[in-house]
């Protein structure tokens, strides 16, 4: 039996959160090298399994030394794991770790284009936060490692929310507590 299991490199998975990060702009090989700190050589290599597996659009400029590279948001694989890698960047930033300890007894529900790994690099990320009253909170350093603007939303109960908001809601990823419905 065929294991369908991926088996990238530790750079092809660093190269692919980065594409993640930079969603819907297309860089250069030298840039992901620069912010990487790896060799642009490297960056090549590491680039040739993403680009078979169609995961990312790899261009090449014949009368330049240039190959733009993007995340291929026309894969449905390569959406469905960058809804997982999102996921995966949202636990290590700490932030639902601090909005769990900030929030105690709540429903936290990341919805919206993140949690459906259809954003870009200029989407914001959405949570609904159901059970309590609105708190100040610093997300800065979040925002910070996440590279988006995190918008926090506070209800009293689902029941309250229209009905096309609270359908895109639970169609999101519980992070904290468990819908009642």
């Amino acid at each position: 039996m065929k294991s369908n299991t991926l088996k990238w490199t530790r750079l092809q998975n660093r190269i692919f959160n980065y594409l993640c990060l930079k969603a819907g702009i297309s860089v250069n090989q030298n840039e992901i090298a620069k912010a990487l700190k790896v060799s642009p050589t490297a960056v090549s290599k590491a680039l040739k399994r993403l680009n078979k597996e169609t995961i990312i659009i790899y261009k090449k400029y014949p009368n330049i030394n240039l190959t733009s590279v993007e995340l291929n948001r026309d894969n449905q694989r390569a959406i469905l794991l960058k809804r997982v890698q999102n996921l995966k960047n949202t636990y290590e930033s700490g932030l639902i770790n601090t909005l769990s300890n900030k929030y105690p007894g709540t429903l936290i529900i990341l919805f919206g284009s993140y949690s459906y790994g259809t954003d870009t690099h200029n989407s914001d990320i959405d949570i609904a936060i159901i059970g309590s009253k609105e708190k100040s909170v610093s997300l800065e350093q979040f925002e910070k490692f996440l590279e988006k603007k995190i918008v926090l939303q506070f209800y009293n109960s689902l029941n309250n929310i229209h009905k096309n908001l609270r359908s895109n809601i639970i169609n999101g990823i519980v992070l904290k507590g468990v819908i009642e419905l």
